[in-house]
This record gives C-alpha cells, sequence and structure tokens, in this order.
C-alpha cells in the first residue's frame, strides 16, 4: 500500500513538474539590446538620410517605434541604472558625483531579479567595466559576462549569445538576455568594409577628436570625417544583429521572443559646441532609439507618446507576467501611457572631454514634457525652456514656465529610493579614464 502511494505520488510530483515546465516555456524569450551612444536621429527608422540601419529598420517595421524615448542620464552607468532599475538618477543614485563613483544598490529590484523570479535563465553579455558585476548590475543574473575594454567587440559578444543558445538549445525556461554593445562608442574605428561606407577614404587614422595638448583647445576640422566613422560603426552593429536575428528565426527562438532596442545615451558632434557625451542635457545626449517587436506588438506603428528608459522594466515585467516592484517610476509601454508626462533627466558628469567643467555641472537637471523640455543648474540658477516641436535643436531658449520649473524643483528635491554605495576599484577608475569619463 505504502509502495502505491508512493508511486501515485511521484507520478503525480512529475506531472506538476512537466506541467510547471511547460508553463514556463510558454512564456517568451525576452532579449534586451543596449547598443551604446547611439543617437536615435543616425538610424534610418528615425529618419536619417544614410542607409546605416537596414536591419533595425526591418525590425522597426515588424514593430513599434517610440519616436519620443528619452534617457534619464547622458553616460553610461546612471542611464543603465535606470534601465535596470525603472528609476531616475536622482532616485537609484548610481553614478559620480564629487569624484567618487556610486554603484547600484543590491537593495533595488533589477530586470534580472524580476525576471528570475518569475523563473527566467537571465544573462547578461556585456561590454563596459562601468556596467560589470562589481558595480552591482549582475544582480539577479545567472549568467553575467562582463569585458573590461569593450569596443571593437561586437561580433565576439553575437558569437557567445548564439553559441550560449546553441549549447542550451533543449533548456526549457525562458531567458531573459540582456547584450549591451559598445562599438558606436569612440574611438570611431569600424571594421573594414564598414569604415569606407561613408567616407570613400576609410578610417585614415583619425578615430576620435584631437585636442590640443597647451591650451585644450579642439580641432574640429574632422568633424565630418568622425560622423563618417560613427556612422559606420552603427552600420557593423547593425549588420551584427542581423547575425543574430537570422540565427533566432533559425532556431525557432524567435516565434515567442520579443526583442527590444535601446541606447544609453546620443553623442554630440558640436551640436552645441561640444564633443562626447556625459556633459549636458541636450537631446542630442537624451533621444534614445527604442524599439519593441515580438508577439501581439503592433506592426509599423510609430508611437509619439512620451516615454523613458524607467519604462524598459516594467515593459519586462509585463511581458514576464511578473508584478512591477514597488517604488518603480516608470510604466509598461503597452499600458495607457499618458501623453503629458515630466520625464527628468540628470547624472550630468564633469570634465568628460571638456576642460574646465567644475561641479556646478553636476547639479544640471532636466525635465521633458512634450514639446516642451526645461533645464535648470540648480548651482548657478541659470535656466532655460525649449519648445521641441518648434526648435528641436535646442538653439532659442525662451523664458521658464512655471509648472514645469516646479516639476524641476520637485525632481531635485525628492530623496532617493536606496543608498548607492561607493565603488573603491582603481580599475575601473583607470577605465573611466581610458574612456574620458574623467580627466
Amino acid at each position: 500500500m505504502m509502495l502505491r502511494r508512493t508511486g501515485i505520488f511521484l507520478a503525480l510530483l512529475l506531472m506538476t513538474g512537466t506541467a510547471c515546465l511547460n508553463r514556463r516555456s510558454d512564456k517568451p524569450d525576452i532579449f534586451l539590446i543596449i547598443i551604446d551612444t547611439l543617437r536615435a536621429d543616425h538610424l534610418g527608422c528615425y529618419g536619417y538620410n544614410r542607409d546605416t540601419s537596414p536591419v533595425l529598420d526591418s525590425l522597426a517595421a515588424s514593430g513599434t517605434v517610440f519616436t519620443r524615448a528619452q534617457a534619464q542620464a547622458p553616460w553610461t552607468l546612471p542611464a543603465c541604472a535606470s534601465i535596470w532599475t525603472g528609476l531616475t538618477a536622482r532616485s537609484h543614485q548610481a553614478g559620480r558625483r564629487d569624484g567618487v563613483i556610486f554603484g547600484l544598490s543590491d537593495e533595488l529590484a533589477t530586470i534580472g531579479t524580476v525576471a528570475g523570479e518569475q523563473g527566467y535563465i537571465t544573462l547578461g553579455f556585456i561590454n563596459a567595466y562601468i556596467l560589470s558585476g562589481c558595480i552591482g548590475f549582475g544582480n539577479g543574473f545567472g549568467h553575467y559576462s562582463c569585458a573590461m575594454i569593450g569596443h571593437g567587440r561586437a561580433a565576439m559578444t553575437i558569437d557567445e549569445v548564439m553559441e550560449w543558445f546553441y549549447e542550451n538549445r533543449g533548456n526549457p525556461n525562458p531567458k531573459l538576455t540582456v547584450i549591451h554593445l559598445f562599438d558606436v562608442h569612440a574611438p570611431y574605428d569600424p571594421p573594414g568594409g564598414f569604415d569606407t561606407l561613408f567616407c570613400n577614404q576609410g578610417v585614415q587614422g583619425i578615430t576620435e577628436w584631437q585636442v590640443d595638448s597647451v591650451s585644450g583647445a579642439l580641432i574640429t576640422e574632422d568633424r565630418d570625417h568622425l560622423v563618417d566613422m560613427y556612422d559606420g560603426e552603427i552600420a557593423w552593429v547593425d549588420f551584427q544583429l542581423g547575425r543574430l536575428f537570422a540565427d533566432l528565426r533559425e532556431s525557432g527562438v524567435a516565434e515567442n521572443a520579443y526583442i527590444i532596442v535601446t541606447s544609453d545615451h546620443g553623442e554630440e558632434f558640436l551640436d552645441h559646441g561640444l564633443i562626447s557625451h556625459g556633459h549636458s542635457l541636450y537631446q542630442e545626449l537624451l533621444h534614445v532609439p527604442l524599439i519593441v517587436s515580438g508577439p501581439g506588438i503592433p506592426a509599423g506603428v510609430r508611437d509619439s507618446v512620451p516615454c523613458g528608459q524607467i519604462d524598459i522594466l516594467p515593459t519586462i515585467a509585463g511581458f514576464a507576467g511578473a508584478p512591477v516592484p514597488e517604488g518603480v517610476e516608470g510604466a509598461d509601454l503597452f499600458s495607457v501611457l499618458p501623453s503629458q508626462r515630466a520625464l527628468p533627466s540628470s547624472g550630468v558628469i564633469r570634465g568628460h572631454f571638456q576642460p574646465g567643467m567644475d561641479a556646478d555641472y553636476e547639479q544640471i537637471c532636466a525635465v521633458m514634457s512634450w514639446p516642451y523640455k526645461a533645464i535648470s543648474n540648480f548651482a548657478t540658477m541659470q535656466e532655460a525652456l525649449y519648445d521641441l516641436a518648434t526648435d528641436p535643436g535646442e538653439l532659442a531658449p525662451m523664458e521658464m514656465d512655471s509648472a514645469l520649473q516646479g516639476e524641476l524643483e520637485y525632481y531635485w528635491a525628492a530623496p532617493p529610493m536606496a543608498t548607492a554605495p561607493v565603488v573603491f576599484d582603481d580599475a575601473l577608475e583607470d577605465n573611466l579614464q581610458d574612456l574620458g569619463y574623467i580627466r
């Protein structure tokens, strides 16, 4: 009798386990692809006049393009912390202030922990040391690889992703896969064949801005060439993503998978007289691409609702069937988003390729409530308002609007959601210097 009961129990247990596996396998795979330093306006699906992105343009045609997506910070560490947590830069506090680097607090839920709690295998293939596990970004990930030097690794990283999926092709659990590609970031040095797409002469050994060693002044004659090389890097990364998407289709993974493509921030090419990123909150640094494709996602839609990086975690939670963690400031992109939202940005890092910047720059914040964008420096009390519909280049400042001034003050005064840990890491400091983030 006991043997029979045991047999029945085991049979029920096996049936229950099988049912759980089946339920988990019904959940979609989710791919979040972050292309570092990618301006939205340099993609075809965002109206660019060069053919830099045929693969991403095709993905956009099969899904939804969010045309007014806003970064929450102008450089990688705080911007990606907003992607990871659904929190603004003032709330998660990750970044660099007063010469101190602050990491991502393990008190906060992340895209990894949210998906993991739903039975997802969580994978990170990352190409920037400032997103490494020691900074807190590996929290919630079962597999998290991070290259200290990420430039030029797009092909290798895509190979690593495809290899992982091939070796684990029998695993029924759903996967959240985060892929961070660094190649578009300076130095702009696309490989052969891509270096001549937009410039017949190729790289010519000029891959970065040249700065006078005495005065610190920029030598600007190379701007057009550097834009050509930057666009070549975009085309190179786009090509590599084409390999990945083809592999996902051939393996059948794409049939039940969501793909989200975005960037951490943009890049300045003298739009406001400066270069690179991290130093301001103008749209060339904050307007990022956001493309979503997958089962049930409306195809060929261009959604102009204002949104931000804070909306990515809630959207992933929606795909995974997970509750949104308490305190998250974003919303599911496919819920009913309000047409008027005050989307804040901050986290300027002083000194990033810009001589003469001081601590005052760290107190700049911005709020975008379409079509208006307000920027304020709470150290110097300088402020400006722009109408992005009529002045997309933010060249004609207007008198500050009292409602947006109130939004700026509310954002700046809001208490943090967690205590960001101080990061003591000599290798990280060296890495930030190599990347030009600190001088």
